[in-house]
């Protein structure tokens, strides 16, 4: 009886009520329906930290990238959740420090689905849309969180979805909308896909200097990324994506089927590579997951192809103007980390994008120090934090760095959001 009347109460107040999901901890999960027949699937994991109550810790949204990636699986059973794919503990989870939401976005990856693929998204502005729906309904939902600062993480494809969302977040709370004005404390990108341009002039160096080609192979790589870049300034985004998809196989062949992720994991190559979709995934996500969650297992990544099909012409399309609008516009802080091993989103690429950058007090950054970061005596990799933005460099790290390298990330994570920092009043 008074489990029933503490239930009522906290749905009168806007607060959900946490549940025992999968894992440890306290959770909550659910869809949101952000358009009629679409269906965004999220999962909130409350912090396991030893603090009075979890609105004491951040909030740290995590979005995957792709586009498509799931995070209710890849987010979290391979980076930063609370126990891996195996169901065994992860020590250098995220959600021992702070409460972690999982969404699975745009709609038809992981668990998120529509009732007709002709409802999934075709372009980023959409897909922004979307997610700006899911966070009005979330927080109207979740009253509690609404004075908890919030954080956005997110790799790869992200670099282009995080910043376009928080630009309409931080407009929507100064408007008095979703939560307290204020909360958006921080952006921060792993390994960002921002500029194709960068991007695509760095492939064949970072791997010539590795040693995964010779001048041959030199010669052929970026010969295939002309094509890419012809397809882009000619405005056939289509095509660029499918001459990307040829670069892939040609740099596949030139070196022997490297990862691209991480060119020093050495996996078997009938290892799944699926990026969550995978035998082992779907197994985990549709029967197990899925039992424990009282989902319906079929629907996880059924549309995921069609995620993929829908906006193919965005997936190469660059977006080199969110983050300086940020940085010039807010006082959000912006940070990105790279991992050193990652091909498909080179460092030194990062590294251009920044530079060409143009903000207010960049110099603030520019006159910083890079220092090293090293955890219990172990060099870990590299800071350099000025004003409003901040470069990580992580080492031994590819793509997917807070599974290459936790320790790494469990810094990154701490100096970004200062979650044991006293509360302000």
């Amino acid at each position: 009886m008074w489990c029933c009347s503490l239930a009522i109460v906290c749905l009168l107040l806007g607060i959900s009520e946490a549940r025992k999901g999968f894992g440890p901890g306290e959770q909550d999960w659910g869809y949101v329906d952000v358009r009629e027949g679409a269906h965004m699937f999220y999962w909130l994991y409350y912090t396991t930290a030893n603090v009075r109550s979890y609105t004491e810790r951040p909030l740290v949204l995590w979005l995957q990238g792709g586009p498509g990636g799931a995070s209710s699986a890849l987010g979290n059973f391979v980076e930063l959740g609370p126990v891996d794919i195996k169901g065994a503990p992860r020590e250098g989870n995220w959600v021992q420090h702070v409460n972690v939401l999982f969404i699975d976005s745009p709609v038809g990856s992981g668990f998120s689905y529509a009732d007709n693929t002709s409802l999934l998204v075709t372009n980023n502005k959409e897909l922004i849309d979307d997610l700006m729906t899911f966070m009005l309904h979330f927080y109207n939902s979740h009253t509690e969180l609404k004075n908890v600062p919030l954080h956005i993480f997110s790799e790869s494809y992200g670099g282009k979805v995080a910043p376009a969302l928080a630009i309409k977040l931080e407009k929507a709370m100064k408007a008095g909308e979703l939560a307290r004005p204020g909360i958006l404390k921080t952006v921060t990108i792993g390994n960002p896909w921002i500029s194709s341009r960068h991007i695509c002039r760095e492939h064949s160096k970072y791997l010539f200097v590795n040693g995964l080609i010779d001048e041959d192979g030199v010669a052929e790589i970026d010969a295939q990324e002309e094509k890419i870049l012809s397809a882009l300034k000619n405005h056939e985004f289509e095509k660029a994506t499918d001459e990307n998809t040829a670069w892939f196989y040609i740099m596949q062949e030139l070196t022997g089927g490297i990862y691209v992720y991480n060119t020093q994991t050495h996996i078997d190559p009938f290892e799944d590579r699926g990026y969550g979709y995978g035998v082992e995934f779907r197994n985990l996500m549709q029967f197990i997951v899925s039992k424990a969650l009282q989902n319906d297992g079929i629907m996880y990544g059924y549309q995921f192809r069609h995620v993929l099909n829908r906006l193919k012409g965005h997936r190469l399309k660059s977006d080199i103007n969110a983050i300086p609008r940020l940085l010039n516009e807010t006082s959000v802080k912006i940070n990105i980390y790279s991992g050193q091993l990652d091909i498909l989103v080179p460092t030194s690429a990062t590294l251009a994008t920044i530079k060409d950058w143009v903000w207010k007090d960049k110099s603030d950054y520019l006159r910083a120090n890079r220092t090293a970061i090293v955890v219990d005596g172990i060099l870990q990799g590299y800071e350099k934090v000025g004003g409003n933005f901040g470069m990580y460099w992580i080492n031994r790290s590819g793509h997917l760095a807070p599974s290459d390298n936790p320790t790494a990330m469990q810094y990154v994570l701490k100096s970004v959001t200062e979650y044991d920092a006293e509360s302000p009043e």
